[in-house]
């Protein structure tokens, strides 16, 4: 299945949802959105709604599945595309409760290690030419038949060949039906109405990267795996994974210090890298495993500055584990780039009394914030 549809943000399309962009001013100007983040061990869901042509936070809240931190085997998905829709489904309904939202709408997100993202340089062709000749492409990089996913093209830009001719920049990006099949069977069975899902890198670069031109690294720390990518001007250029989160670091510190995962979990929380004297093992514990996700950072910096010839400038650290204690400078001492910190709420105006929690919630709510502006910027 080939699909290309003319919008300016990356949309996968497929049947049943697509009814809703047929009203989609009435629906901007009158309906509340839920951005809906199903992370590897959590899900957390931002609740916007534009009133007098003003972005609004209406509504946030998370729930973390606590088993994993025991049980690798519970993490809600994994990068081997499982995904228990049971689990998502009951966390789901609690914190839809939780939280009193009575939105009905929905965009999600497909995380990076679900998809295929795959950049791709071929000469400048016409609009026709060059879909046939991504299909073609699809099947050299794509590990599955092309019936069993669905796919699209953006192109990023044009250069000309040092061997002569004008060549043309693509990034092919392609998600499993049958992980789409469990997203709409998750939402449906809510009463939700999933309006699009979205490959959660590009999420990302709308709330974070949107106001800058500048080519920034946007590395987002989950439970479960990282999400690496290079952005630039809200466009998603390169993107890579690893399966070393925040779940990862807490294993890591348990073992090291001969604790449970939840005396674990705490420690890392309240201490993160700044452990000194009788917790001096506690940092050094962690260091092996960022250290992992440092250099999956380093690799996916260097094919962008080898395939665009320009550097990245900046970096932006998301996820939950961006909130730990001295993860800020350990990164940057090694990346050598500048700290940019994450401001996914900028254009939303949201309650007074949240900012002394902002920059809590400009880390844990990045992506989520990124899925629901997808309407609005």
């Amino acid at each position: 299945m080939f699909f290309v549809l003319k919008l300016s943000q990356t949309m996968f399309n497929f049947s049943g949802i697509t009814d809703f962009f047929k009203d989609i001013t009435n629906f901007v100007s009158s309906k509340n959105v839920l951005g809906v983040d199903i992370g590897t061990v959590a899900v957390k869901i931002v609740e916007l709604a534009r009133r007098n042509n003003e972005v609004f936070l209406d509504n946030y809240g998370m729930l973390n599945s606590k088993g994993y931190l025991e049980r690798s085997n519970e993490a809600i998905q994994t990068s081997s595309l499982k995904l228990v829709e049971n689990d998502v489904i009951r966390i789901l309904y609690s914190l839809l409760n939780e939280i009193g939202s009575a939105a009905r709408t929905v965009v999600a997100n497909i995380p990076l290690f679900s998809a295929f993202v795959v950049p791709i340089e071929m000469p400048v062709l016409s609009p026709e030419e060059t879909a046939k000749s991504i299909v073609f492409q699809a099947r050299r990089y794509i590990p599955l038949p092309l019936s069993q996913v669905s796919f699209e093209w953006n192109k990023l830009g044009e250069f000309d060949n040092p061997q002569g001719g004008r060549y043309q920049k693509i990034l092919m990006t392609a998600i499993p039906n049958e992980l789409i099949r469990k997203y709409k069977i998750i939402f449906k069975s809510l009463g939700l109405h999933l309006t699009s899902l979205e490959v959660e890198s590009q999420a990302l670069a709308r709330s974070l990267t949107k106001r800058t031109m500048a080519p920034t690294m946007v590395i987002d720390i989950g439970g479960e795996s990282t999400g690496i990518s290079v952005v630039e001007g809200g466009a998603v250029l390169y993107a890579g994974q690893t399966d070393y989160g925040g779940a990862s670091l807490t294993q890591a510190l348990a073992r090291g210090l001969d604790i449970s995962p939840w005396r674990a979990e705490e420690l890392k929380c309240r201490r993160g890298l700044l452990g000194f004297g009788g917790e001096f093992e506690l940092s050094t514990s962690l260091l092996p495993f960022l250290d992992v996700i440092i250099q999956e950072s380093e690799r996916v910096r260097r094919l962008y500055e080898r395939s665009h010839n320009r550097p990245v400038e900046e970096i932006i650290l998301v996820g939950g584990s961006a909130n730990l204690p001295g993860i800020e400078n350990f990164i940057t001492s090694r990346v050598k780039l500048k700290f940019v910190r994450p401001r996914p709420f900028a254009v939303v105006r949201y309650k007074n009394e949240l900012e002394p929690a902002m920059r809590l919630l400009n880390n844990e709510f990045a992506l989520a914030v990124g899925l629901a502006l997808r309407f609005y910027i």
